[in-house]
């Protein structure tokens, strides 16, 4: 029962947030799917694309146009690998750093705005909430 009562908060706080912190904001200069792309490829640079396709979920011909289109932008660009030629990495550009670096800061700045009518108190609580949340989802594979 308590577990299910998680399952609630959470089904209902994601969109919750979206909404509430996302207001009035134009939030992708491109598709979703493709700031996905980026922000995995950068945390995780150089892996071979059946590696992205099993960690965003989506099948390998939909990553293979996300990708393309990211790469006709110069935000990526394919390798082959060296040991196996089959295989193709994929890999984040300076221009695609740049461009995650400016649009993560653009967030920055419209979050910020959304939360200054919040007290001092209620942003200490929220940080407190939050650090025990980050320690407890860390435990999850």
């Amino acid at each position: 029962m308590d577990r299910e009562k998680v399952l609630e908060y959470i089904f209902n706080l994601m969109p919750m947030l979206n909404k509430k912190l996302f207001k009035d904001f134009h939030r992708f200069e491109m598709p979703r799917q493709q700031m996905e792309l980026l922000f995995t490829i950068k945390k995780e640079n150089g892996k071979p694309m059946k590696y992205y396709c099993k960690k965003l979920m989506i099948s390998k011909p939909n990553l293979t146009t996300t990708s393309n289109k990211l790469i006709k932008e110069g935000l990526l660009e394919r390798k082959t690998d060296e040991e196996d030629r089959r295989i193709i990495n994929l890999f984040i550009t300076d221009k695609g750093k740049e461009f995650l670096s400016v649009y993560r800061e653009k967030i920055k700045k419209h979050m910020l705005e959304q939360i200054e009518v919040l007290s001092d108190e209620d942003i200490k609580i929220l940080n407190k909430n939050f650090e025990q949340m980050k320690s407890i989802f860390s435990k999850l594979d």
